[in-house]
Parts: structure tokens; sequence; C-alpha cells
């Protein structure tokens, strides 16, 4: 009499693909890492920042979870490291919405970004770095 290994192996690969099938939904638990407004994207804990080099200067927006925040809620710097090793550091105005801008910021390739928020209120700081 010849046993079948089929049944063994099914439930096996069940357990091997049912973990896999998860993994698709948390790839989205805080909102959609594109773009919104043409720029670099990074995630902070739960915050994400979009970087927008510009012709006028620099411009950071603030979402959570596909939610726009408060830019007024925040304080905000850039801090930019050239290629060379210079570094300089820009406040950042809130403008509208969950928009920052520093005007007149010019980067340039190879220069390295941090975004540095504050919450005024609750005095929680967030960083962001971006490789330009």
């Amino acid at each position: 009499m010849k046993i079948s290994a089929f049944p063994a192996m099914f439930a096996a690969s069940l357990l091997v693909a049912a973990p896999a099938a998860l993994i698709p939904g948390a790839a989205y638990a805080h909102g959609s890492m594109k773009p919104q407004h043409g720029g670099m994207v990074q995630m902070s804990g739960e915050t994400l920042f979009e970087l927008v080099k510009g012709a006028k200067g620099v411009d950071v927006y603030i979402s959570e979870e596909d939610e726009p925040l408060p830019a007024s809620d925040f304080s905000a710097k850039l801090i930019v490291t050239s290629a060379s090793g210079a570094k300089s550091t820009s406040a950042m105005s809130a403008v509208k919405g969950n928009q920052f801008a520093a005007p007149g910021v010019k980067l340039q390739a190879g220069s390295k970004v941090v975004v540095s928020m504050v919450n005024k209120s609750s005095g929680a700081k967030t960083f962001a770095s971006f490789k330009i």
C-alpha cells in the first residue's frame, strides 16, 4: 500500500502562503508612498514627508495615513549637507495646509537633506532624511 504525501505537502504550503498573503495589506497600512506633489517621499514613524525641489526653493508636505497634517501645528527646518561636507540650516515656514516652504534654498546633486519637525503642543520631534 502506497501513502500519498500530498495532504502533508498541501498543509505545509498553506502555512507558508497564509502569512505571505497578509503582507501586501501591511505595505499600505500608513497610506500611499506615492508622491502627491512630484517630490521625494520618506516615512518617519507615522508621518510621511514629501520633499519638493522647485525654482523658488524647497517645499515639504506632511501627512499621516493619506491625511494632511496642518503645518501650522509644527515648526520645521532643513539641514542640508552638501557633497563637499558644507552644512547649512534653514528655517521653514508653514505656508498653507500641510505645506512648509524654504524659499531660496537650492539643493545640489549629492546633498543630504534632513527635515526636522517639532510638534508645537507636545514638543515631539520627527526627522526625515533625503539623498538628492
